[in-house]
């Protein structure tokens, strides 16, 4: 994971998620977190109403993964992650 930028809270549960995901899903999740934690505004697009805040990014050919970025902290918090292939 990259250090520059944003961080991307890697939780216990969050890291159960995305281990859980097929091998090439998860190869393809953890390529996305880079790419957040690079720029979250860049790679992903508002959720629901847009707050600034919640965002969607897709992974892989079949991946979404929601995530929270607040930019006081710098710090991005996935929410949920889905793979559907």
């Amino acid at each position: 994971m990259s250090t520059a930028g944003w961080t991307f809270h890697l939780s216990p549960h969050t890291l159960d998620q995305i281990t859980g995901l097929p091998e090439d899903a998860r190869s393809a999740a953890l390529d996305l977190v880079d790419r957040l934690e690079a720029d979250p505004y860049r790679h992903s697009v508002p959720f629901g109403q847009d707050d600034g805040m919640t965002r969607e990014a897709s992974f892989g050919s079949w991946g979404t993964m929601v995530v929270l970025c607040n930019p006081l902290t710098r710090r991005i918090t996935m929410l949920a992650v889905a793979w559907t292939g």
